[in-house]
């Protein structure tokens, strides 16, 4: 008895406040200390029907009444949440019916397999914020009397099955969408982004089967991700305002980056992944470069810009090596004020023709904080790559993922270069500092120091062929 008035002793109000800052799961258990919790659960405003609910799978039976009594009752919703229920066709639409009727600002659904009658929801005149996954949305034409739901302001489809038709109706019911996201939905050959007066945000992931077109026209868009998946072909014009661009796995058409950042110069953040026919790169108005790709663009910056605060090179080389790939390196990272990171996914190695190296000592050698270097071949013979490597630029830690065979010959060719008694290069010299490391593995904190002032370095045999992470100390 105690107990119950302990709890009875928060004032309705406050009580009433504790509740709408607990989930619905959570105020559910709070509501068996008294009437009081329990009255003030039963209108929470935020409804969640997930499975499994608190633990157990709740049949229609036990949780259509919860609804009911919202309707009932006319209690506010703000935000109702249903998702991996197998429930009735006929249930999941009055209950949809009902947060939408009673005001729900936020609508979370994700049944499998389901039809979901989509415009249904967006008659709410509430309703802001919409996130729809894995279930298809049920057509609807033009000629169906739909009005424009003017209150949407972020709309979220992932794994929907749409046609183009479908997307084009939602896009022209919503014209005040603030963010659209589209993630892996199939169905849609094509997506146009037009007479969206208040897109800011715009996030498409392409799925691997489609060979889907995106074209957007949007002179509001600041945002936009966009990842292709190999297929897709993306369109953009009028978007002068466009702040940040990550594009991945697409195919563009010679001169549409440059194009686009010419035409856009509040662009400062620019990513992108793997795609074609990226020749050069103007980032005398970026801020933040990110590049990862297979060939080595060229990088146009102006000398008297200082505006580059981060870059970030990934470059993935299936091929054979040769010396014009690292004077091409060496070319794309003078170019760049700082490099803190450069990353090197490599799958194969062959002799370097040191000679034409030398015939290119117009640019300086360029500094870099860290280089990644991922070392896929397997014999470890590779005498003149680290002598290319350090002349394409200069690294203050290098890390090697490679076979233990591989980092043998790096080392013992590291120690050469270091007891050279006549340097060939003058940078040689500034080698003498080196010191190199093993890890045992990538989340290992245990690391063996490598003697260096010896002749040669050789591995023991509880290390050959191995594949871990080392790292060298360069102090030039």
């Amino acid at each position: 008895m105690m107990e119950r008035v302990t709890v009875d002793i928060l004032h309705e109000c406050l009580i009433e406040k504790i509740v709408s800052y607990l989930s619905f799961k959570d105020a559910a258990k709070m509501s068996i200390l008294s009437k009081t919790w329990l009255r003030l659960w039963l209108t929470h405003p935020n409804v969640e029907f997930k499975y499994p609910y608190s633990g157990k799978h709740y049949s229609g039976e036990i949780l259509d009444p919860i609804m009911d009594r919202y309707r009932d009752r006319k209690i506010v919703i703000d935000k109702f949440e249903l998702s991996y229920y197998n429930f009735s066709y006929h249930i999941i639409v009055k209950w949809l019916d009902i947060a939408v009727t009673n005001g729900a600002k936020y609508l979370f659904f994700k049944v499998h397999n389901f039809s979901l009658p989509i415009f249904t929801i967006l008659a709410g005149k509430s309703l802001t914020e919409l996130v729809v996954e894995c279930c298809t949305l049920i057509p609807v034409s033009f000629s169906s009397g739909m009005t424009n739901c003017n209150s949407l302001r972020k709309l979220s489809l992932t794994d929907v099955n749409l046609d183009e038709n479908m997307i084009q109706t939602l896009l022209n019911c919503c014209p005040l969408i603030v963010s659209f996201i589209v993630d892996q939905c199939w169905g849609s050959k094509k997506i146009e982004l037009l007479n969206l007066h208040k897109i800011k945000s715009v996030y498409i992931k392409n799925r691997r089967e489609l060979n889907q077109l995106v074209k957007i026209q949007a002179p509001t868009l600041e945002h936009l991700t966009y990842d292709g998946y190999i297929l897709g072909k993306l369109d953009i014009v009028e978007c002068e305002n466009l702040k940040s661009l990550d594009i991945s796995h697409v195919k563009i058409s010679h001169g549409f980056l440059q194009n686009l950042i010419s035409g856009s110069q509040s662009l400062k953040d620019l990513k992108i992944q793997f795609c074609g026919n990226i020749m050069e790169i103007d980032s005398s108005n970026l801020e933040s470069l990110v590049y990862m790709g297979c060939k080595i663009p060229k990088l146009k910056i102006a000398r008297e810009s200082r505006q580059l605060k981060h870059l970030k090179i990934v470059l993935n080389c299936s091929g054979s090596l040769k010396a014009a790939w690292f004077c091409n390196l060496r070319e794309f990272l003078s170019n760049s004020i700082s490099c803190p990171e450069v990353s090197l996914d490599l799958s194969q190695c062959n002799e370097i023709n040191l000679t034409d190296l030398q015939l290119h000592h117009g640019v300086a050698i360029p500094k870099v904080g860290v280089l990644n270097v991922i070392c896929r071949w397997t014999d470890g013979e590779c005498p003149t790559f680290l002598d290319a490597l350090l002349w394409s630029c200069h690294p203050r830690r290098l890390n090697i993922i490679s076979k233990s065979a591989t980092f043998e010959c790096f080392i013992n060719r590291l120690i050469y270069m270091k007891n050279l008694s006549h340097f060939s290069e003058p940078w040689h010299s500034q080698l003498k500092g080196a010191q190199a490391y093993i890890f045992d593995d990538s989340r290992s904190q245990n690391r063996h120091r490598v003697e260096l002032n010896k002749e040669e370095l050789s591995i023991t045999p509880d290390w050959k062929w191995k594949t871990v992470n080392y790292y060298i100390l360069l102090d030039w």
